[in-house]
């Protein structure tokens, strides 16, 4: 019994953990459209500071797996949460002072903190006995559900907590969000350092250890398929749910209406994690990857419908749910294509080109909405859909052929 309850504990604090970062992380996707829009020099500009988030988290991913190795995850995650910290005083100092430029490096910063902190799940997943990592996963996942309201919600307040300086409040809430998230990494226990390799010599002699050249990986196709799938499900994401807020202003919504259609939207992204798992050992990776592409899809007739609040809440619960299912099945096939001794090399391969894309989706977002508006921003999606689509496709014809 003891040993249960010592266990609820340690997924409890990581859980928590988890929720308190996310909260910051969704109100930030909430309000920088919409505060930079205040002080930006031309509206085109008003979703830089989400593209600076991303690049940071870019910037951020060696400098935090390379920290964290020498010094330990904990003291990682501290200093993550520091710079995230530090971040979000000059965010609110830019705010007050109504500096563009300082805004954008402070969302840089507050990215590189989320290099950091993204190690969170594999720290907690480290922290249990092998039986139980899925489960570690699974309490991190729950956490996405409450800072689904808590983070737009956090925004709502802080819009007007200082009246001749909107959005200043919300840089103060993080503030005290990042606060407490160093608080309660003060308390993660140490992850085990238990070793899984039994026998050593085996393993040296396995063919799975050896790294094929480079070469190889450029002309595998499964390897490409699972990239398309994961940057351009992450990048289309990005790009539509940064546009939304000034999308929904725009067309004459309140900020509460878009709080509420990001609430449902991070709901839609988190919720079918739950079962996703289990769609990809039925359908297999590919499959899942075709499915979301479908739902992706759905998303555009959706938001073709008009600017009513109801269109923008079922395209964007879809748009959740589609980069879920392509995001899941692109991840678990890029785990296939690479032996233990690729993996860094390819990983990092992966996510460059990811949050590249994402950097692209994200600055193209307020340009295009201005330029083309939201109904036809919708349809850009299409090309990128059908280029992957056709690629899942064909990678699936070929595999059925060698068998």
């Amino acid at each position: 019994m003891k040993k249960i309850i010592d266990k609820l504990q340690v997924l409890g604090i990581f859980s928590i953990t988890q929720t308190v970062f996310q909260i910051g992380t969704v109100m930030i996707m909430a309000v920088s459209a919409l505060a930079g829009q205040t002080i930006a020099p031309s509206p085109e500009s008003a979703s830089l500071p989400i593209s600076f988030v991303v690049l940071g988290t870019l910037l951020g991913l060696v400098p935090a797996s390379r920290l964290m190795k020498w010094k330990g995850s904990k003291f990682g995650l501290l200093t993550g949460t520091l710079i995230g910290i530090l971040g979000a005083i000059l965010a609110s100092y830019a705010m007050y002072e109504r500096n563009f430029n300082l805004f954008s490096v402070a969302h840089l910063l507050y990215g590189f903190h989320q290099a950091f902190v993204q190690y969170l799940r594999f720290v907690a997943m480290e922290s249990v006995p092998t039986h139980d990592r899925a489960n570690a996963l699974s309490w991190l996942l729950v956490a996405g559900i409450p800072a689904a309201f808590l983070g737009p919600l956090a925004g709502l307040q802080g819009k007007e907590l200082f009246p001749n300086s909107l959005y200043l409040g919300c840089y103060l809430i993080l503030i005290s969000s990042l606060s407490l998230q160093f608080i309660f990494i003060l308390f993660l226990p140490t992850p085990n350092k238990e070793i899984s390799i039994s026998s050593k010599d085996n393993l040296d002699l396995s063919p799975r250890l050896v790294a094929r050249p480079f070469s190889y990986h450029i002309q595998n196709l499964g390897l490409w398929v699972s990239i398309l799938a994961t940057a351009f499900s992450f990048g289309l994401m990005a790009m539509l749910m940064s546009a939304v807020p000034v999308a929904m202003k725009s067309h004459g919504h309140e900020m509460h209406a878009s709080t509420k259609v990001l609430q449902w939207h991070v709901l839609g992204m988190y919720i079918p994690s739950f079962f996703s798992g289990q769609l990809v050992r039925k359908m297999t990776a590919p499959y899942l990857i075709l499915l979301g592409i479908f739902v992706m899809g759905l998303e555009s007739f959706a938001a073709l419908q008009g600017t009513d609040f109801l269109p923008f809440v079922l395209a964007l619960i879809l748009l959740g749910i589609g980069w879920n299912f392509m995001y899941v099945g692109g991840t678990n096939l890029l785990v296939e294509q690479y032996h233990p001794s690729e993996k860094n090399t390819i990983q990092a391969v992966n996510d460059t080109i990811v949050y590249s894309f994402a950097i692209l989706s994200t600055y193209s977002a307020g340009y295009l909405e201005h330029k083309i508006g939201w109904l036809s921003l919708n349809l850009v999606s299409i090309p990128f859909l059908v280029l992957v689509a056709i690629f899942t496709m064909y990678y699936i014809q070929t595999k059925q052929n060698k068998a």
